[in-house]
């Protein structure tokens, strides 16, 4: 099968099997797409050892597809970091193989496709899943009392429930305050401080 053999469908294999397993971190549980997304990596990479391999270069893509697709998952904020890791794996994408070259129309091709994905798709994912995860807990912590961990400017952290939350405050608090919880969003919590119950 000569057309194994060819840059170009390795490349689109490797993307492949790196886009189905980014997939199986955001819908975890059901195994299909972790076991999918290993399959075509380990035959992938099978294939790469069969040919003139800049394997830093594959590092360096696997290390930079998997900051896109990754980073938006552990913590929102990171996002606009994610692009650097797309920027990563185009650059890869050029120096992947000793004698051949992957098409550059394919490999823009892959790169706007990625991003297409994880913006249509996988952030549509994550947000559904964030906004159960608020659904499912807002009974439970909203007007739940906890404490500020570190001063409070706008955002900070709290410990609720012996866990440790992200917090937005509309005023500063300070290390230690007493705070309630007002509202919630994802795992971010709107917090103000506690007021003294009447009895005291």
């Amino acid at each position: 099968m000569e057309f194994l053999q060819d840059a170009n469908v390795v490349y689109l294999l490797l993307m492949a099997g790196l886009w189905v397993s980014a997939t199986g971190t955001y819908i975890p549980g059901t195994g299909v797409a972790e076991v999918a997304g290993a399959a075509l990596l380990i035959g992938t990479l099978y294939l790469l050892s069969t040919l003139a391999v800049n394997w830093l270069a594959v590092i360096a893509l696997v290390v930079g597809a998997g900051a896109f697709f990754l980073l938006p998952l552990l913590k929102s904020e990171w996002e606009p970091f994610a692009i650097a890791g797309l920027a990563l794996q185009a650059v890869a994408s050029f120096a992947l193989f000793a004698t051949e070259q992957v098409s550059p129309l394919l490999i823009g091709l892959a790169v706007l496709l990625a991003w297409l994905y994880h913006r249509g798709i996988l952030r549509s994912i994550l947000r559904q899943q964030r906004e159960l995860s608020s659904t499912q807990k807002d009974e439970f912590l909203v007007g739940e009392r906890g404490r500020v961990m570190g001063a409070i400017e706008g955002r900070g952290t709290v410990q609720v429930q012996g866990e440790l939350w992200t917090a937005r405050s509309r005023n500063r608090l300070e290390s230690g305050t007493e705070i309630v919880v007002t509202q919630q969003e994802g795992l971010e919590l709107h917090v103000e401080k506690a007021k003294r119950e009447a009895s005291e």
